[in-house]
């Protein structure tokens, strides 16, 4: 359908033909002797002129080109370049026209805003290789569109040529290098995690240090100079860490740390190591025990803010958590020893002393470990555990505290701890014939309690003994804490010499539902031989092609003065664990410490509890957060979920204005149509 542009450009080449045509008619009538054949004037053949009839063929539309075919723009800072496309129609007699009304997109949608002009505006906050589309009269043409993003920061004292001194051909010798410690090569994250602490070792007093964080489309540098109070780290600013994890998705961020030493003037090229960034954002809040403090710690998603939500809670301290799979309640236990317990309704304020319980505290409603069914009506927990072999799992009234006898077979009883029930609510996997309490056991088989329906159980099950991996690092026959896949396909569990993850050594493990596919999560516990991990537990989500699984671990988190090495102190890890593994295949990837911890406490027991995708004008990080799939800029500039732009309308579809409709259609009279 022909636009102004072309519509006006027919009608001038129409009067133009009429206007010669009369001229010729005229010159013929004029001639003596009236007809051309009797004056011997020759006839008018019309054959012989480049149209018919007077009138030649209006041109019409063969293509259009989208100018300039490339562009590449560099964002400073979050700063907003800009480039105008124009869009050419090419006609069938060669010449060319400009074509105003054609409609642009731009894929992918975050790179930025197109207006019906063709001015692009980069968003500032994403970067890499997409295109730019221009469709009018059912023809299009693409551009490409490439947008780097930079940030720079220069620390304080830094010398102002200080790029320069790092230009050099840069030395290598491992042992004067600054080497990274943290984050580890290999590791998996997913793309809302918050900051990673860059920390290395190595350095003196008037360093100079280049710190490096490189994608193809995306890059961070840092130049810090070493004072006294230097900790061989440095925090990336989130605004640039989110550019980070977002552009290019696909790609590995390279990070790289080169001193230059200030004793002698070497520039020391440090060993590089990559991290990945999954498609894939934790929502919601973490829930750890501080043991130290005594109190559940809660972090939310996107910040490192721990917050002591529950400051008083009843005889002076909570622990031995759970949480429900929806995230809205936490069944937790009070006080020291043999603990008595409730349940905590997470959406209400808890912080008044008393805090607000689900039932009262009772001497009679005492357990150790628990865990939620998946509509949060039952709580299974193990109860006697300091008793010997009095031990037993039993089922709970959540709202009432009341403990609630199964209709249908029997509880397991004798040496039984760590219950752990699935998602889909088919069967609790627990531990059997513990030689004591579930904290610091040195013997332990997996079993598994099939659920037939509301408070209905079937026999006991055994899935693997604490023998069966007796010769794969660390020796030992404690398995303990079972944990279920977001899927109730996988269990993982930890096994070594104790399930204490204090003193003990331990690894990671992964076992199908059926007893098969025993497999070492040998990533996730930091090697082949390492044996500091402790507590699996599964977060609810499957993102990425991972779900995400937090643990305890006593290795080095980093360097002594921004981390925790040498003091071997617990702290929640996270590990990605790859769905659809093949046999044999770890699924494991490489973790990564949980950011907002207090590398200065002692952390365990960690929880997730989720929340939902977010709304259409919703804030938001990076675009997994959002229900649409996409974290744009809004109108005030600000990070929003928005909708991508919709589908234009076809020929014939209803419409609210020019715009909605496809190829420059105009819209008339509330349909797609031309006049």
């Amino acid at each position: 359908m022909p636009g102004a542009v072309e519509a006006a450009y027919h009608l001038d080449m129409g009067r133009a033909a009429l206007l010669l045509g009369t001229l010729l008619v005229g010159c013929e009538s004029a001639a003596p002797g009236g007809s051309g054949a009797d004056s011997g004037v020759p006839a008018f053949d019309s054959g012989a002129l480049p149209f018919d009839s007077g009138v030649r063929p209006a041109p019409t539309l063969t293509g259009l080109d989208l100018l300039p075919p490339r562009a590449e723009l560099i964002s400073t800072d979050g700063s907003r370049p800009t480039q105008n496309f124009v869009v050419i129609g090419r006609y069938s007699d060669g010449s060319t026209v400009a074509v105003t009304a054609a409609r642009f997109t731009v894929d992918p949608y975050p790179l930025g805003n197109l207006d019906g002009t063709g001015l692009f505006t980069a968003s500032g906050a994403f970067g890499g290789r997409g295109r730019v589309r221009a469709e009018y009269a059912g023809y299009s043409a693409d551009a490409e569109l490439i947008v780097r993003l930079e940030h720079l920061v220069l620390g304080a004292g830094v010398p102002n040529d200080v790029a320069v001194r790092f230009s050099g051909a840069p030395t290598v010798d491992p042992a004067r290098a600054a080497q990274l410690v943290y984050p580890l090569d290999g590791a998996v994250m997913p793309q809302n995690v918050p900051p990673a602490e860059v920390q290395w070792s190595a350095s003196a007093e008037n360093d100079l240090y280049q710190v490096t964080l490189v994608k193809p489309h995306v890059s961070i540098t840092a130049y810090l100079l070493a004072d006294a109070g230097f900790r061989d780290a440095f925090l990336p600013e989130t605004n640039a860490w989110r550019r980070l994890t977002t552009t290019d998705p696909d790609e590995s961020a390279v990070i790289q740390v080169n001193r230059l030493e200030a004793a002698t003037g070497t520039l020391l090229s440090g060993t590089p190591v990559s991290v990945r960034f999954a498609r894939a954002a934790l929502t919601g809040s973490i829930y750890y025990w501080d043991i130290v403090a005594g109190r559940i710690v809660r972090i939310d998603d996107g910040t490192t803010n721990r917050q002591n939500f529950m400051p008083n809670p009843p005889q002076g301290c909570v622990g031995c958590h759970s949480v429900s799979r929806s995230g809205r309640y936490m069944a937790g236990r009070f006080g020291g020893g043999d603990n008595v317990g409730s349940v905590m309704d997470l959406t209400l304020d808890l912080s008044p002393n008393p805090p607000p319980l689900q039932f009262a505290l009772e001497d009679t409603r005492r357990w150790w470990f628990s865990s939620w069914s998946p509509d949060d009506t039952r709580l299974v927990v193990s109860r006697d555990e300091n008793t010997g072999g009095n031990s037993s799992l039993v089922f709970l009234d959540p709202v009432t505290g009341a403990f609630i006898d199964p209709i249908e077979g029997t509880m397991p009883t004798g040496y039984v701890t760590h219950p752990d029930w699935a998602p889909d609510g088919s069967a609790i996997a627990y531990v059997a014939n513990v030689d004591t309490w579930g904290g610091q056991n040195l013997t332990g088989d997996l079993f598994l309690l099939p659920m037939l329906g509301v408070d209905r159980v079937g026999p006991s099950q055994p899935l693997i003994a604490g023998t069966a991996v007796i010769g794969v690092v660390p020796t030992g026959a404690a398995a303990s804490y079972p944990s279920w896949s977001p899927d109730s396909t996988l269990i993982a569990f930890a096994h070594g010499t104790s399930s204490r993850s204090e003193t003990g050594l331990s690894a990671l493990y992964g076992i199908k539902k059926d007893g098969t596919g025993l497999i070492r999560l040998s990533k996730a516990s930091g090697g082949p031989t390492a044996d500091l991990s402790f507590q699996p537990r599964f977060s609810p989500f499957r993102q990425g092609g991972y779900y995400w699984m937090s643990f305890l671990s006593r290795r080095n988190y980093g360097n002594a003065k921004a981390g925790t090495a040498g003091t071997s102190r617990q702290q929640i890890w996270v590990s990605a664990i790859k769905e659809g593994a093949n046999p044999g295949e770890d699924p494991s990837e490489v973790a990564y410490w949980l950011p907002g911890q207090d590398p200065a406490s002692l952390n365990i027991s960690a929880y997730w509890a989720p929340r939902p995708c977010r709304a259409a004008g919703s804030g938001c990080s990076v675009s997994s957060e959002c229900c649409s799939g996409d974290c744009a800029l809004d109108q005030a500039g600000a990070q929003a979920c928005t909708e991508a732009p919709p589908p234009c309308k076809e020929f014939g579809e209803a419409c609210g204005g020019d715009g909605e409709c496809c190829s420059g259609v105009l819209c008339v009279a509330g349909t797609c149509g031309s006049l």
